[in-house]
């Protein structure tokens, strides 16, 4: 198998995400590598994207059925740091209407159940790319694939929502701020291409939205420059603003449930607190069983193909 169109996008996802993930990480150091921030989760995707394109290349030389879930679940789970960073940074934007205003309408909680919303999306994109192809090499969507959509389409209505009122309500709020909500608002239509790309590529028939054996310049402009832009557009706004400093966060960027269970952070004193608890929250919890899902899933396949063909 030579080099096709896929493998020619797969070239500019690297060329692309290379110097993104230089500057990624030189953003989140200025505002921190706390998923508060937001910007933690562009690195995540520089590193996803840079990842898929590795394994997209490497069908060149080998269709194995592995490596194309491979392709299927890192660019389903693309997704959630997209959705993620939109959260982390309207968070930011919320503490500065919170602490300042009796009429702030969003608290942690509601950050808290998006941010649920959003992992449960990502667990299942997991699962259903696990199980997605046949043995025949067929590509097949499954019904956790599609639940999967559903719930980041649920998390991305919600952080519009979330957005529309935090960009009102800062009309004369900090400047930084501002301008954070507001592209975070103009991310939510990029963002939105990307999700109706997902969307028809597990619900429709058509086989022109497939992942990885679609087409080419579908996946390209619904879901490769969707994704760029967002990242280019956070990164920019990450550069100019300035980082918020601890002391300075409100209720929702410091709030409990992203670090321990029961305020553990805050008996070690407070956000600076550093604990082995600290990823033992329900989020890593949630994430540890849908990867130790996935490997049961990848162990009854192996087994399964041993004894012979089976149907998925």
């Amino acid at each position: 198998m030579g080099f096709t169109k896929q493998s020619g996008v797969s070239v500019l996802e690297l060329i692309l995400y290379f110097p993104a993930l230089a500057v990624a990480a030189i953003v989140c150091k200025r505002h921190g590598f706390n998923r508060s921030s937001g910007f933690i989760f562009t690195l995540v995707l520089c590193i996803v994207r840079i990842t898929g394109a590795c394994c997209q290349l490497a069908m060149n030389h080998s269709s194995s059925k592995g490596l194309i879930e491979a392709v299927l679940i890192l660019e389903s789970v693309g997704l959630s740091p997209l959705l993620l960073a939109t959260l982390g940074l309207l968070s930011r934007c919320a503490d500065s209407i919170v602490p300042t205003s009796s009429k702030g309408m969003f608290s942690a909680i509601h950050f808290r159940i998006v941010q649920l919303v959003i992992t449960l999306g990502m667990i299942l994109s997991i699962a259903g790319g696990t199980s997605s192809i046949t043995p025949s090499g067929v590509y097949q969507p499954q019904t956790t694939s599609k639940a999967g959509i559903i719930l980041y389409l649920l998390a991305l209505i919600a952080l519009a929502m979330i957005g529309i009122f935090t960009a009102i309500q800062l009309s004369s709020g900090p400047k930084d701020d501002r301008r954070i909500a507001w592209v975070a608002m103009l991310a939510l239509p990029f963002i939105s291409i990307r999700l109706i790309y997902a969307f028809l590529a597990v619900f429709s028939n058509n086989k022109r939205f497939y992942p990885a054996t679609g087409s080419v310049v579908i996946h390209l402009f619904m879901a490769v420059l969707e994704e760029f832009v967002v990242v280019v557009m956070f990164l920019g706004v990450g550069w100019v603003t300035s980082a918020t400093v601890t002391a300075a966060r409100g209720p929702i960027a410091s709030r409990p449930w992203k670090g321990p269970l029961g305020g553990t952070r805050a008996a070690k004193g407070g956000e600076g607190g550093h604990g082995r608890g600290r990823r033992q929250g329900p989020i890593h919890a949630l994430v540890n069983a849908g990867i130790a899902r996935t490997q049961a899933r990848s162990k009854d396949m192996e087994q399964g193909y041993a004894r012979g063909p089976t149907n998925v």
